[in-house]
C-alpha cells in the first residue's frame, strides 16, 4: 500500500511538472509570436523573422502559436522572393529550417515545412549563377542533396536516448521503493531488479550517444 501511494505521487509530480514546463513553453511562444507581429507591422522584417522563429522553436503539440509562427516566416519569404528581397527571403527559409532542425526529436513537426523551405533554398542559392540551364539544374540538385544532410541525432538515436533515461530512471525508482528498507537493509530481489533495469537503460543511452 505504502509502495502504491509513492508511485502514486510520483507520478502526479511527473504529471504536475510536464504541465508546468507546456504552461512556461506556450506562454513564451505568444509573446515571441506578439513581438513579431509588433515588429512585421513596423516593417521590421529581421526581427519579424527573429521573433518568429523563437515562437515556432516553443514547441508544444496543438499550440496554435507554433502555426501561426509558421505562417508568418512562410509569409515573410514568399512576399520578399515576390518583392525581389532575395537576402529577406533566404533569412525567413532559413528560420523555418532551423526551426524544424531545434524541434526535431522522436518526431518530427515540421517535416514538411522544411522540405518547402529546403526547395526554395535550393532555388535560391542556384539562380544567381550560371545562365546555362544543364549547370544550373546540375548545382539546384547539389544544393538540394546537401540541404537533404540532416544535422544531429536521427530519431531513432533520440527514441534510445529517450528509453535509456527511462529505464535508468525506473530502475533507480524500483531499487529505492523495492530493493531498500527504511533501515538501508538490501532486499535482494527487488535491489538487483532494479540495478538490472539501471544497467538496460545505461546501455541503451550509451549506444544512442554512439550512434548519434
Amino acid at each position: 500500500m505504502i509502495g502504491a501511494r509513492r508511485v502514486s505521487l510520483a507520478l502526479t509530480l511527473v504529471v504536475l511538472a510536464l504541465a508546468a514546463m507546456t504552461f512556461r513553453v506556450v506562454r513564451d511562444g505568444e509573446v515571441a509570436l506578439a513581438e513579431s507581429d509588433r515588429a512585421f507591422n513596423r516593417g521590421d522584417l529581421a526581427n519579424a523573422v527573429l521573433y518568429a522563429r523563437r515562437a515556432a522553436i516553443a514547441y508544444a503539440p496543438g499550440a496554435p502559436h507554433t502555426r501561426a509562427a509558421l505562417a508568418r516566416l512562410r509569409a515573410v519569404a514568399v512576399g520578399s522572393e515576390g518583392a525581389g528581397d532575395v537576402a529577406s527571403a533566404r533569412l525567413a527559409w532559413g528560420a523555418i529550417r532551423a526551426a524544424a532542425f531545434e524541434t526535431r526529436f522522436v518526431v518530427d513537426p515540421y517535416a514538411s515545412a522544411r522540405e518547402e523551405a529546403d526547395r526554395a533554398l535550393a532555388r535560391l542559392l542556384t539562380e544567381p549563377g550560371s545562365p546555362d540551364p544543364e549547370a544550373r539544374a546540375q548545382a539546384f540538385a547539389k544544393t538540394r542533396e546537401l540541404l537533404a544532410r540532416t544535422p544531429g541525432p536521427a530519431p531513432a538515436a533520440s527514441a534510445l536516448l529517450l528509453a535509456g533515461l527511462v529505464l535508468a530512471g525506473a530502475g533507480l525508482g524500483v531499487v529505492a521503493l523495492r530493493g531498500l528498507t527504511r533501515e538501508g537493509r538490501i532486499l535482494p530481489r527487488g535491489f538487483w531488479l532494479g540495478l538490472g533495469v539501471f544497467a538496460v537503460g545505461v546501455a541503451c543511452w550509451t549506444l544512442a550517444a554512439y550512434r548519434a
